[in-house]
């Protein structure tokens, strides 16, 4: 392993509880992380993120298997460790400091103690306006922002996100986006994000694993996964009853509404536009839609565990 790779994980298991009340939380995963990704991983509640987070970061030991950071064993080898910041399930504080006193402790703690890191770091997340709050005072938000700047406060090579935009608005999620997209291309951090918000990892990660009852079921590079699977035409014409019998000499086309979705590949676009237009039938919209990220998320979950790769979302484009 290189430090082309920044996490690996070699049949990383996790078993609570013994006998037939043994729960086997996380199986046999095998995942390969690059330098310099932002990687989703996905799974519905129960499906073993968390668990998984916490295998990687050495808060509980594996029962079997092993996983790397950098190429070294966390559990041999914990000071790479300090290569990573992490923020794993909901951030916590002492809620009777101020935002700023909380992260003096944690930087005094690592020893590492910079005021104008520390500063610079609350600008960043936008918290600089609340640092004299106690941190009681704090939202879910709020807290999840410092939570962030915690886990900067060793200029991490590595990021480690679990539900990073828990509690925040609309807005806040947008501008958590950013910030991670930020991190990746501008500081060159890799970030390993877990999170059950689908339309927002299909906005910011290269990759992504998606975990069912504790095994990855499906796993590759976003744009690839979208592109699976059979689009759709999405065809408004008049009148639909005459275009609906034009087309059904040639595809299945059955009706949503005002739309008659023609199951016919992308570049056959221009086929079903002129068979129309040649039956004196007026085409007024002709849109292919692909599959999103939550569709593939949920045929994957659905499906079991057969591992295989995947591509990317449905979007509506015009042709």
């Amino acid at each position: 392993m290189s430090e082309k790779t920044a996490i690996r994980l070699e049949n990383l298991s996790k078993t609570f509880g013994r006998g037939e009340k043994a729960v086997q939380a996380v199986v046999n995963l095998n995942l390969e992380i690059q330098t310099g990704q932002i990687f989703g991983f996905l799974g519905p509640n129960g499906a073993g993120k968390t668990t998984t987070i916490r295998l990687l970061v050495d808060l509980i030991r594996p029962t079997k298997g092993a996983a790397f950071i950098y190429g070294q064993d966390v559990r041999r080898n914990p000071g790479v460790l300090r290569r990573v910041g992490a923020l794993v399930e909901d951030a916590t504080f002492y809620g009777y400091l101020n935002g700023r006193d909380n992260l003096e402790v944690l930087a005094r703690t690592a020893g590492n103690y910079r005021p104008k890191r520390i500063e610079a770091l609350l600008e960043q997340v936008g918290l600089a306006g609340e640092a004299n709050r106690r941190v009681s005072s704090y939202s879910t938000g709020m807290k999840q922002r410092l939570g962030i700047a915690g886990a900067l406060l060793g200029d991490p090579e590595l990021m480690i996100l679990d539900e990073p935009t828990n509690g925040l608005d609309p807005g806040g999620r947008q501008e958590m986006r950013a910030f991670i997209r930020g991190l990746a291309k501008q500081a060159g951090v890799t970030v390993f994000l877990s999170s059950h918000l689908l339309h927002e990892v299909e906005q910011v990660c290269d990759r992504v694993a998606i975990i069912n009852h504790g095994k990855i079921v499906r796993e590759g590079v976003v744009s690839d996964l979208l592109a699976e699977g059979q689009a759709q035409l999405r065809v408004q014409a008049s009148p639909q009853e005459s275009a609906l019998q034009v087309l059904q000499e040639t595809w299945e086309v059955p009706i949503d509404g005002e739309w008659l979705i023609v199951s016919a590949p992308p570049e056959e676009g221009h086929l079903v536009v002129a068979r129309l237009v040649t039956n004196d039938i007026h085409v007024h919209q002709v849109i292919v839609r692909k599959r999103t990220l939550e569709e593939y998320f949920i045929d994957a979950t659905q499906e079991g565990v057969i591992t295989k790769s995947i591509g990317g979302n449905k979007e509506d484009t015009h042709v």
